[in-house]
C-alpha cells in the first residue's frame, strides 16, 4: 500500500528568502540557457563556422564529460565543508564572464577568423561545463538544506514554470534576431544572443547571493578519496533500485544528447529556413513550461517515479514525431521539440528530486555524484553520432533513439519510489 503524500509543515528560518533567491537564480539561469541552447542556437552558430558535424558532437561530449568527471571528487571534498555557497558563486561568475567574452570575440573575429572563434567556443564551453560538474553536486546539497523536502516540488515547479515561460519568449527573440540579416547582420546577431546569455547569468548570480545557506551538520565518513570511491562502488552493487534509476536515466540521455542533431536534420534533410531555429527553441521551451505543471503535480502527489515514467514516454514520442517529419514534412518537428522540452523538464524535476529522497543526508552528495559519474560513458554518444552521420543520413539517429527510449520506458516502470517503501532508498 502506498503511503500518503508528504504533509506540509511550517517553513524553517530564511525559507522565504531562500525560496526567492533560488527562484531568481533558477529562472534567469534557464533564461540564459535558452539563449545559449545546445540543441538549437549553438548548432546553428557552429554551422556558420564549419561544415563539420563532428564539432557539434564534440561540444555535447565536452558538456557531458565536464559535468560528470569532477562529481565524485567534489562529493568527497564537500562532505567536510559547512558552507558550499561560495563555490556556486565562483562557478556562475565564470560562466557569465565566458559568454560575455564569446560575444566580444564573435563580433570581432567570426568573419575573418572563424576557426579562432570555434576553438574559443569549444574551450570556453568545456571549461564552464567542467565547473558545472562541480556545481551540480554543490547546488543539490545547498538547496537540499535551504528548501525542505515537502516544499521542493513547488520550488522546482515554480522555478521551471517561470523560467521556461520566459525562455519561450527567448525563442521568439532569437527568431527575430536571426530572421533579418539586414537588420542585424552576421556575426553581430549571434554576438547579441551571447551577450544576452551573459547578462541573464549575471542576474542569476544575484539570486545565489541572496540565499542564506544553513550549515552542514554531518561529518566526513571516509578517510580518503579512495575510500569514498570504494563506498560508491559498494553502493551501486548492493542497490538494485539505484541501478534501475541509472539505466532509465542513461537511456533517456541517449535521446537528449542526440537532440542537437535534430536541428541539422531539420535544416539539411527537411529544408527548413534558418529562422525556424528560434521557433523550434520556442516550441522546446513551451513543452518544458507546460509539462512542468504536470511533472510538479505528479511529483508531489504520486512520487517522482511517476514523473520519470512520463518523461520516458515523452522522449519516445519526440523521436516518433521526428520520424513522422521525415515522411510528411516539417510540421511534426514542432511536436518533436515540444516533447524534447517536456523530456528535459521531466529529467530535471524527476531525477533531481528522486535522488534527494533516495539518499540520507550523509550520502546525498555521493549519490548525486555517482548518478552523474556512472553515466559518463554515454557522453561519448554525440561524438559518435557526429562521426557516423558523415557517412549515413542524420535520420539514422532517430532509429537509435527509438530503441533507447523504449528501453527507458521499461526501466522506469521497474523503478521503485523511495517515498513509498524502503526498497527505493539509496543506502549502503
Amino acid at each position: 500500500m502506498q503511503s500518503p503524500p508528504l504533509q506540509d509543515t511550517a517553513p524553517p528560518a530564511d525559507y522565504r528568502r531562500n525560496f526567492t533567491g533560488g527562484l531568481i537564480h533558477g529562472v534567469f539561469f534557464q533564461l540564459s540557457e535558452a539563449f545559449s541552447n545546445i540543441n538549437t542556437v549553438l548548432p546553428s552558430f557552429i554551422a556558420t563556422l564549419t561544415a563539420s558535424t563532428v564539432v557539434i558532437g564534440l561540444m555535447v561530449v565536452a558538456q557531458q564529460i565536464g559535468e560528470v568527471v569532477p562529481q565524485l571528487f567534489t562529493a568527497y571534498h564537500v562532505e567536510a565543508r559547512r558552507y558550499e555557497k561560495p563555490i556556486l558563486m565562483w562557478i556562475i561568475t565564470m560562466r557569465w564572464v565566458s559568454w560575455g567574452l564569446l560575444a566580444v570575440v564573435t563580433s570581432l573575429f567570426a568573419l575573418d577568423a572563424p576557426r579562432v572563434v570555434l576553438i574559443l567556443l569549444v574551450a570556453l564551453f568545456a571549461s564552464f561545463s567542467l565547473a558545472g560538474g562541480v556545481g551540480s553536486v554543490v547546488y543539490a546539497d545547498v538547496f537540499a538544506k535551504a528548501i525542505p523536502t515537502e516544499r521542493r516540488g513547488r520550488f522546482i515547479g515554480w522555478k521551471q514554470l517561470i523560467g521556461y515561460t520566459l525562455a519561450i519568449g527567448a525563442g521568439w527573440v532569437v527568431a527575430w534576431i536571426l530572421s533579418d540579416p539586414e537588420r542585424i547582420p552576421y556575426p553581430m546577431n549571434f554576438a547579441l544572443i551571447f551577450a544576452l546569455a551573459s547578462a541573464f547569468l549575471l542576474v542569476a548570480f544575484g539570486g545565489i547571493a541572496l540565499v542564506r545557506e544553513p550549515p552542514s551538520t554531518h561529518e566526513r565518513e571516509t578517510e580518503s578519496f579512495r575510500d569514498s570511491l570504494v563506498r560508491a562502488v559498494h553502493l551501486t552493487k548492493v542497490n538494485r533500485n539505484f541501478r534501475r534509476l541509472i539505466t532509465a536515466r542513461g537511456l533517456t540521455a541517449v535521446m537528449v544528447l542526440s537532440a542537437p542533431f535534430f536541428v541539422l536534420f531539420a535544416l539539411n534533410d527537411i529544408g527548413v529556413p534558418p529562422a525556424s531555429v528560434g521557433l523550434y527553441l520556442a516550441a522546446q521551451m513551451t513543452g518544458a513550461a507546460l509539462s512542468n505543471l504536470l511533472w510538479g503535480y505528479l511529483g508531489d502527489r504520486l512520487g517522482n517515479r511517476t514523473v520519470i515514467v512520463g518523461t520516458s514516454l515523452a522522449g519516445l514520442g519526440a523521436v516518433l514525431a521526428g520520424i513522422a517529419a521525415f515522411v510528411v514534412g516539417p510540421l511534426p518537428l514542432f511536436l518533436t521539440f515540444f516533447l524534447v522540452g517536456a523530456t528535459m523538464s521531466g529529467v530535471r524535476l524527476g531525477y533531481s528530486n528522486i535522488i534527494l529522497e533516495m539518499a540520507p543526508d550523509h550520502l546525498r552528495a555521493t549519490c548525486v555524484a555517482l548518478l552523474g559519474t556512472l553515466l559518463a560513458p554515454i557522453a561519448l554518444v554525440p561524438l559518435a553520432i557526429g562521426v557516423v552521420v558523415t557517412w549515413v543520413p542524420i535520420s539514422f539517429v532517430l532509429v537509435v533513439d527509438v530503441v533507447a527510449m523504449a528501453g527507458a520506458v521499461v526501466a522506469a516502470l521497474l523503478l521503485r519510489d523511495p517515498r513509498h517503501g524502503a526498497e527505493g532508498a539509496c543506502i549502503t
